[in-house]
């Protein structure tokens, strides 16, 4: 997954780009419905992995819903310990910062493929086989690093357009959504490759 003038022009290769593309912004600025957004970023995971490249339908909302509740449940108990140990070492003067950063750095780049395994392997088990997911990372390391980086800036940016300006929250939501849908494709080619 080299060229990414493909991977970011991907999502609007699909004929209904445009109306699956708004949902998702709206859906996505919407409390509660939003797990629906993070739902629809693992079918996106699936469906790259597959090698499709068209968007996948908006449709089966509950599972949607479902999987979208399990992907913060997985993020939730990657994060618990790193962030009680991120905090015990925040404690330890002017290093303790640094420190507990880089734990939390470090486990949120791990984060991402757990969560493609959970996608593609369907079994919430999948996502805690710490040896594999390490594995998975460690072979397409450089890429995955920039991706995740670029993920994060990006909805970084989102999520400041949508607090600074709730009037037009809208372009924050088509932000953080248009991201996600480019990191998931991004995860699913990746996780082949891997």
């Amino acid at each position: 997954m080299n060229d990414l003038k493909k991977l970011l022009s991907q999502p609007f290769k699909d004929r209904e780009w445009l109306v699956k593309m708004l949902l998702g912004s709206v859906i996505t600025i919407v409390p509660v419905f939003n797990f629906l957004s993070l739902g629809y970023f693992l079918r996106c995971i699936k469906h790259s992995w597959r090698g499709h490249h068209a968007l996948p339908a908006w449709d089966n909302w509950p599972d949607l819903f479902k999987e979208g509740c399990l992907a913060l449940l997985i993020t939730l108990l990657y994060l618990a310990i790193p962030l009680a140990l991120g905090y015990l070492v925040a404690l330890i003067p002017i290093a303790g910062i640094a420190l507990a950063s880089i734990i939390i750095f470090i486990m949120g780049l791990i984060i991402p493929m757990a969560i493609a395994s959970f996608a593609i392997c369907g079994s919430l088990r999948d996502a805690f086989y710490f040896k594999v997911i390490i594995y998975l990372v460690s072979q397409v390391f450089n890429l995955y690093v920039v991706g995740y980086l670029a993920a994060t800036l990006s909805v970084i940016l989102g999520l400041s357009l949508l607090l600074i300006f709730p009037l037009v929250g809208f372009v924050g939501g088509a932000v953080i959504f248009y991201c996600g849908v480019v990191f998931a494709n991004f995860l699913g080619t990746l996780y082949r490759e891997a």
